[in-house]
């Protein structure tokens, strides 16, 4: 957005002029803007404001150095007004030089002091992150202007500090500093807002001086800024000072006024157990300090519970207590049989869609033998079985409920019983889509959608143990019917992309994936599941797209996550200043992030082979220390007695991880080999020589040493697809060999040494692998995803080889070997050793041709027709069928696209004329 005009100027007559450069700029048409800003520059050269918009015009055009020289001939003027100020911080924003915002409000508030001059540059001290500043400004600010936030903004500044101190010594300066400002103010009696309280809690919670901390909850002063949260403000402090007997009496006054809340449930358990191992002889008798006196009380909340209108919460209290009890002994003496409180609990809930989101914490520490044993108690406690037909949405609603439950509880069955009770449930489905039973609304879930998702995940188990794709088939047929009648249903829609891309038909996983219209943070959460399977499914030119967007918000987020610190600081929440900066920091260290980034420039070499003439390949960013793992593996709903474990997710990020520092240490080679094969004479690149074989070498041991991560996880609909790295270091193609030979290559080249017995073992490599790749030519569709990531990772090798082949016939290079003075005789021998190469390359790219032209389509699925025709009348007919056909057709195509744009490449490589040059 364009600044606005922020006061008038000789009686509105420059205002109503500057008026069509803002909307003309608001509205993205830079052109006019500048055309417009001219014009007004033709009555008044001198004005700084028109000058200003002028270059902010000529940035989003592109002409950058027209408008750094208006920018730097206004910054030796040092304006002073708002308009010209704003326009040049927003042009100063967008070529991301940040500190020369503060460099012209450092020289603004020397020519005219003002309440706004000196707010921008606080604000623009924020954006740099320069806290020491901050404080400066602020309490400049405040001077001029005695105001309570600006006086605040400084203790903030001195917290953040603080925070970032090194030294433990200036880390509690700083803090004592910000805790005596806030002391003052308050002995001063100058506390005004809750923030202010909250800012000062924030401080001795960050020295831990809890006493002082509820002192001041409790004084009369929190009261008045803070009202009615007193008691529930003490909780945590109390925890901390291990004052259970008060936290105990505490909780049970906020429970008997707020019996559903969960949050005062947590802290009493602590306190109930907490008084049980510590027991003190003087203690009170309304204190609970044993089990039983806590189970009284929760019974006697139950009890006292209007009849018609149960909670949620004294029910789960219950199960808490059983779930404490269970770890340090037997709790049945007391509450009974965990099993049986379950049972009761889905009895009296289960007409609410959280009854088993509620329960499934509770279900899974029950013994496993209890548990499978009775399992059919939860499915026929409210007198329904499994081919209960039921009519209402309500009974639909408890009939899923228990049918979930059931399905947590029940041993793993065999793939019989799977698809018999799928069948059952899809049948339930069908009856209501018939009965008109699915009602929802295009913004709405309907409980009978249960049904397809379960019978879903039945199939995906029947699928998995026979390894046969016409279950998966029938999944996806039924959840294409949910996803039509339930069009905001994104359950079944995550479940239809992971079903997909398990098949590896990723065209038809994109196009529900679209439909979500993913965004944001969600870019980061939900990568795992269908973006980082579009290269290994082969659909290369999407997965470049998908990961160029990722990439786009990430290198985005840190700019705007600063913004949101400045309203934070704009509107007093200090407290969302140390969120922002924290979330910044973690999606900063996102391991998904950084893979994308790596991909993106892999993938380009991969799709567009004329990339070495057009730009030079970015060197990649350096990996986080600490990889930060923000996948949301919770987002597909799950019915599996276990779940996915903590173990299982940690030993999936551990092969992201791997896979990542394999993918930064080819992206590292690849740069060193630009950076080799410029014009610099042999003895000025040797130093770069050397660190490219030791970068080789290195590439080469941790591929060797990633297999030690290859462990198989069983395969679940609702958690990743095994690592790419699995495929890669299993492949029986020897990529080791394959990498270091083109890159050694390369730097033979370069070094003046003879490149031939690397390329010899490079077309002996490809030679190699021709026969592996004829191998899984014609896989069935089970196979058909392992198949198409077999090939993406020999692809995405073919790109590399091509990359340095065509690095090898660059001007540079031909400058290098002239410098270098090889007899003709020698380049001679060089380039009919490259040309052999550039042969050999071809003749892989046209075997990988035939394969994908005579890839199968899996044209002949009767087994899915059978389903469709009976199930689905003329209102809806499936099209999973012709989805997987199209998505296979598409994809090769695309493929075989790529891959002849390649060959015309390596066709257009000068080896003739190079000879002749060289010589």
């Amino acid at each position: 957005m364009a600044v606005q005009p922020l006061r008038a100027y000789d009686g509105g007559i420059i205002e109503r002029r500057l008026r069509p450069i803002y909307d003309w700029l608001d509205n993205g048409n830079n052109k006019t803007a500048l055309q417009e800003a001219e014009k007004v520059l033709r009555k008044t050269p001198s004005l700084q404001a028109a000058r200003a918009l002028k270059a902010l015009a000529l940035l989003r055009l592109g002409k950058t150095k027209q408008c750094f020289a208006i920018l730097d001939d206004l910054v030796k003027e040092i304006p002073s007004d708002d308009i010209t100020l704003q326009a040049m911080t927003i042009s100063f924003r967008e070529s991301h030089q940040l500190h020369k915002v503060c460099e012209i409000y450092e020289a603004a508030v020397k020519v005219a002091q003002s309440e706004d001059l000196y707010t921008h540059m606080f604000m623009s001290y924020v954006r740099i992150g320069d806290h020491c500043s901050q404080t400066r400004t602020a309490m400049a600010l405040y001077k001029l202007t005695p105001k309570n936030p600006y006086y605040f903004w400084a203790v903030m500044s001195n917290v953040l500090q603080a925070q970032t101190a090194v030294d433990s010594t200036k880390k509690g300066i700083l803090l004592t500093l910000a805790q005596r400002m806030v002391e003052n103010f308050i002995e001063e009696k100058k506390m005004e807002a809750e923030q202010e309280a909250r800012l000062y809690i924030m401080i001795l919670k960050m020295q831990e001086k809890w006493e002082k901390i509820l002192d001041f909850i409790e004084s009369p002063l929190y009261e008045k800024l803070v009202p009615g949260s007193r008691a529930q403000a003490c909780i945590p402090y109390l925890i901390q000072l291990g004052q259970w007997r008060r936290l105990n009496l505490l909780c049970k006054d906020l429970l008997w006024d707020n019996q559903d809340r969960w949050d005062y449930y947590m802290p009493y358990f602590d306190s109930v157990f907490n008084l049980k191992d510590n027991p003190d002889i003087d203690i009170d008798s309304n204190v609970d300090d044993t089990p039983e006196k806590c189970h009284e009380f929760i019974c006697s909340i139950i009890e006292s519970l209007p009849s018609g209108r149960p909670l949620r919460g004294p029910y789960l209290a219950r199960l808490e207590l059983w779930k404490r009890l269970s770890k340090d002994g037997d709790p049945t003496s007391l509450l009974g049989s965990g099993l049986a409180l379950c049972v009761q609990y889905l009895t009296v809930f289960a007409n609410k869609m959280c009854a088993i989101p509620d329960l499934k914490p509770y279900l899974c520490i029950l013994p496993q033998s209890e548990r499978e044993e009775h399992c059919r108690d939860f499915l026929t406690c409210l007198g329904l079985d499994e081919n209960s037909k039921v009519e209402s949405p309500s009974d639909i609603q408890r009939h899923c409920n228990c049918l979930s439950a059931w399905r947590l509880t029940a041993p793993i069955g065999s793939a019989e019983e799977d698809l018999k009770i799928a069948t059952i449930l899809k049948d339930h489905y069908i009856r209501c889509v018939a009965d008109c039973l699915v009602t929802s609304t295009p913004t709405e879930f309907c409980a009978a959608d249960t049904y397809a998702i379960l019978a879903a995940h039945h199939f995906y188990a029947a699928a998995v143990q026979d390894k046969n794709p016409l279950h998966i088939l029938e999944a996806l047929h039924i959840l294409e019917l949910v996803t039509n009648r339930s069009p905001s249903n994104f359950h079944a829609k995550l479940l239809l992309i992971s079903l997909y891309n398990f098949l590896g038909i990723t065209e038809a996983a994109e196009w529900i994936y679209d439909k979500m219209d993913v965004k944001h943070i969600q870019l980061v959460s939900l990568g795992w599941l269908h973006v980082a399977r579009l290269a290994p499914g082969l659909w290369l030119q999407r997965a470049l797209k998908r990961v160029t967007a990722a990439c786009s918000f990430h290198e985005h987020h840190d700019r705007d996550s600063v913004e949101q610190v400045t309203y934070a600081y704009k509107f007093g929440t200090f407290e969302k200043v140390v969120e922002v900066r924290a979330w910044s920091a973690r999606i900063q260290a996102c391991a998904w992030a950084a893979l994308c980034k790596r991909e993106r420039a892999l993938l380009s070499l991969v799709v567009n082979p004329w990339l070495q003439q057009e730009q030079l390949l970015p060197p990649p960013h350096p990996l986080p220390e600490q990889p930060t793992d923000n996948r949301d593996l919770n987002a597909i709903v799950n019915w599996l007695p276990t779940g996915n474990t903590e173990q299982q997710k940690n030993n999936s990020f551990q092969q992201d991880v791997a896979y990542l520092r394999l993918k930064d240490g080819l992206l590292s080679c690849l740069v060193l080999c630009k950076e080799c094969a410029d014009s610099k004479s042999l003895e000025e690149k040797s130093n770069r020589l050397k660190e490219l074989r030791s970068c080789v070498d290195a590439f080469g041991d941790a591929l060797d040493k990633c297999r030690e991560l290859c462990t198989d996880e069983p395969l679940s609909v609702a958690a990743p697809l095994p690592s790419r790295l699995l495929a890669l270091v299993r492949s029986p193609i020897s990529y080791r060999e394959l990498y270091s030979s083109a890159v050694l290559m390369l730097g033979e080249v370069c070094a003046g040494s003879e490149p031939e017995a690397a390329v010899d073992r490079l077309r002996s490599a490809l030679t190699a692998s021709r026969s592996q790749l004829q191998e899984r030519a014609q896989p069935q569709l089970w196979e058909n995803r392992d198949a198409l990531e077999f090939y993406a990772n020999y692809l995405e090798c073919i790109g590399v080889i091509t990359y340095l082949l065509g690095m090898c016939h660059t001007p540079d290079l031909k400058k290098s070997k002239k410098k270098e003075k090889r007899s003709p005789e020698q380049i001679r021998t060089i380039i009919e050793a490259l040309r052999q190469l550039n042969d050999e390359l071809q003749e892989t790219i046209t075997t990988l041709i035939q394969i994908f032209e005579n890839w199968p389509r899996f044209g002949d699925l009767a087994g899915s027709r059978t389903f469709t025709t009976n199930c689905f009348s003329g209102s809806f007919n499936s099209a999973v069928c012709s989805k997987i056909k199209q998505g296979i057709v598409g994809v090769m195509r695309d493929t075989v696209t790529i891959l002849e744009k390649k060959i015309e490449y390596l066709k257009s490589l000068p080896a003739s004329s190079q000879v002749s040059h060289q010589v």
